[in-house]
């Protein structure tokens, strides 16, 4: 005749064992499955190095765009190698990284050189890292005044500006303009960690890593791995892969065109006559 079999403690631990590994299993499992359903989250990384060039700034635009609108890339890190460049396409690197930084946890790593336009890129950013030794500052502007014009009488203006745009006087004046254009965006943007003064950042001086640590240009000291990491937190990631942004648009470039698109040269405008801005370390 069947009766009831009281359970020991053993049995009760064993029972109880074997129910925390099946729940681990269906719970591993159901991960398994979340990921391959929706795609294990990414962490996409960009490159910006070299001189900033129009052409430079608009790949890049491509890259923090690809990186904003892929479901999977769920934070940013950005590379930075860089003595900056024109104005203009700096400018434009910055908006652009402003943007995707209100949309994805964006982390920026200064390498040997983020300086000027280089620094001015990575402000944008939710949180920046430095080497010790990075070169970074050199907040300010430089003016290449154009030839002299002298006298001709093949051509006709009909202004005293009209082939200049201005005098040397005002072209001086409207540097400062630009350059307080760069000391306000770092002021905005580094809020209550800055620690330089307006008279600090206007010097235009070159500081280490850990000099820009100390005074609130930067955010910490770390590498490429330690801003993976910082992106990812911010993010709340807990597991996730890295991949290189620029690889990845490639890839689908060629996917649905069959090659990768060529960057075509811009047409050469004679700018002879024109000033020169630069966010730039000589």
């Amino acid at each position: 005749m069947w009766g009831f079999v009281p359970m020991n403690r053993w049995n009760t631990r064993v029972t109880i064992g074997f129910l925390i590994v099946l729940v681990g299993a269906l719970v591993a499992g159901g991960f398994g499955a979340f990921y391959f359903l929706v795609g294990m989250p990414q962490v996409g990384i960009i490159t910006l190095e070299g001189s900033i060039s129009t052409s430079r700034a608009d790949r890049l635009a491509q890259e923090l765009r690809y990186a904003e609108e892929e479901r999977n890339i769920r934070a940013v890190v950005l590379r930075i190698d860089s003595p900056g460049g024109s104005v203009a396409p700096v400018e434009d690197i910055y908006a652009n990284v402003l943007r995707l930084a209100k949309q994805k946890p964006l982390v920026v790593v200064m390498e040997e050189v983020a300086a000027s336009g280089g620094y001015f890129a990575a402000l944008g950013a939710n949180y920046i890292f430095a080497k010790p030794t990075s070169i970074v500052g050199n907040i300010g502007v430089i003016l290449r005044l154009p030839e002299e014009e002298l006298p001709s009488e093949r051509e006709l203006t009909t202004g005293p500006y009209k082939s200049q745009g201005a005098s040397r006087a005002g072209y001086i004046r409207k540097t400062e303009v630009v350059k307080e254009g760069f000391v306000g965006a770092v002021i905005h943007q580094r809020g209550e960690r800055l620690k330089a003064s307006r008279e600090e950042l206007s010097k235009g001086e070159i500081y280490l890593g850990i000099e820009a640590l100390e005074l609130g240009l930067v955010d910490g000291i770390g590498t490429a791995t330690d801003a993976m990491e910082k992106a990812a937190e911010l993010a709340r990631l807990v597991r996730y892969q890295v991949v290189d942004v620029r690889r990845e648009l490639a890839a689908k470039e060629k996917s649905r065109y069959g090659a990768t698109t060529p960057d075509l040269p811009l047409p050469v405008v004679s700018e002879a006559s024109w000033p020169r801005y630069y966010y730039l370390v000589k």
